[in-house]
């Protein structure tokens, strides 16, 4: 079907009742919510004090967004295939990014969820995810990129695109392993998600991969106007593969990046989470192994300035203390849960106007929320 079809969205009915395998009992959730069979990408807060989040329900891009209250104001779904990754809105209303049938999509919503315009760009390659930040004066960032988790399967590359509220486009780039100009030209170069820093510089959680070879997990910095800066491996040791899935920044020019990489153990190879630190000229500042058989899927700062990694197995969140590197604690959101064998997979996490953390996620193969306390 075409993606130029995807002219209005169709409000849906919302599931009220949690999915049998949901025990109260078994989480240490202050709430929790599922919308429906799915997963969400992203979550964020609102100024209302309430919860914007988007992703996927029944192979179709879903939002939804509640007040305070955890009361639903609005959800909706696209009525052509795909997911958003990515929402940002206004006073005015939304725009998300996305794909459908394997582009990057862009689209800008009424608050009540009427479309008021669409974009959508061909690449050469696969377009998985598109993440959005806003750059400020009505500008926005998109970038989209395959599912790091194929590097092994495919070739890809990576789409820039720098756009208004109106929805003029503003520049765009795409771009591939050529830009490395090295040796390790990859076929494959995915970015999980990017952030910015105060002079609009932008840093990719990198995950490449050379045919025939295992990913490697990387951080880039590129300049606001699309321009490599440096990139930096942090793990290539060619008999293990690994993979960077987020990235952040804490203003005094030290990056964070967590992802997932391959170890040896008594059972053989298995992926573990890691969370590593590069300066702001790419430098290796230190890196940990964390949790066995996870990977991790975002980072945030709490008021301290700890590191909070959720890992996506089982929303395990590590925290960090980001100046010297020390362990803080272990928040477990589910008492009794497996990594290796889980259904509980979290994407994105913040923290919301009471200093409880929100993550987002899928749990028993439904699109799921939970609120869970700091402490």
């Amino acid at each position: 079907m075409n993606c130029n079809r995807m002219k209005r969205l169709i409000p849906v009915l919302v599931l009220f009742m949690l999915f049998a395998s949901c025990k109260k009992s078994e989480t240490g959730s202050m709430w929790e919510k599922a919308y429906g069979t799915g997963e969400a990408f992203f979550v964020g807060t609102t100024p209302d004090s309430g919860i914007i989040a988007c992703g996927q329900e029944k192979n179709y891009p879903y939002l939804l967004r509640l007040d305070k209250s955890k009361k639903i104001i609005l959800d909706f779904e696209s009525d052509e295939p795909g997911l958003f990754s990515s929402v940002w809105f206004d006073t005015s209303g939304y725009v998300t990014g996305g794909n459908c049938e394997g582009q990057m999509s862009l689209m800008r919503y009424s608050t009540g969820g009427n479309m008021l315009w669409e974009k959508e760009f061909d690449t050469d390659f696969r377009i998985d995810y598109t993440n959005l930040i806003y750059e400020g004066n009505g500008a926005l960032l998109a970038i989209g990129t395959a599912n790091p988790d194929s590097a092994e399967s495919e070739s890809a590359g990576l789409l820039f695109v720098r756009f208004d509220t109106t929805g003029q486009v503003i520049n765009k780039k795409q771009i591939s392993g050529a830009v490395f100009n090295d040796y390790t030209d990859p076929d494959f170069i995915a970015a999980n998600k990017f952030t910015l820093d105060n002079n609009g510089n932008i840093y990719l959680a990198l995950t490449t991969n050379i045919s025939g070879g295992k990913p490697k997990a990387c951080v880039a910095k590129f300049s606001s106007l699309f321009q490599l800066l440096w990139k930096t491996e942090i793990f290539n040791n060619p008999g293990y593969g690994s993979s960077s899935k987020a990235v952040i920044t804490d203003g005094s020019g030290n990056v964070y990046v967590a992802g997932k990489t391959q170890i040896t153990s008594n059972n053989g190879i298995l992926n573990n989470s890691f969370l590593a630190s590069v300066n702001n000229s790419g430098s290796v500042r230190w890196k940990n192994y964390l949790e066995n058989s996870n990977e991790g899927s975002s980072l945030i700062f709490d008021e301290s300035q700890n590191i909070l990694m959720l890992n996506r197995n089982c929303f395990i969140i590590d925290k960090k203390d980001s100046g010297n590197n020390v362990d803080a604690e272990i928040l477990r959101t589910f008492s009794a849960c497996v990594s290796e064998t889980t259904d509980a997979f979290g994407t994105d996490l913040v923290i919301n106007y009471d200093k409880n953390i929100v993550l987002a996620g899928s749990y028993g193969g439904n699109f799921y929320l939970a609120l869970k306390s700091l402490q």
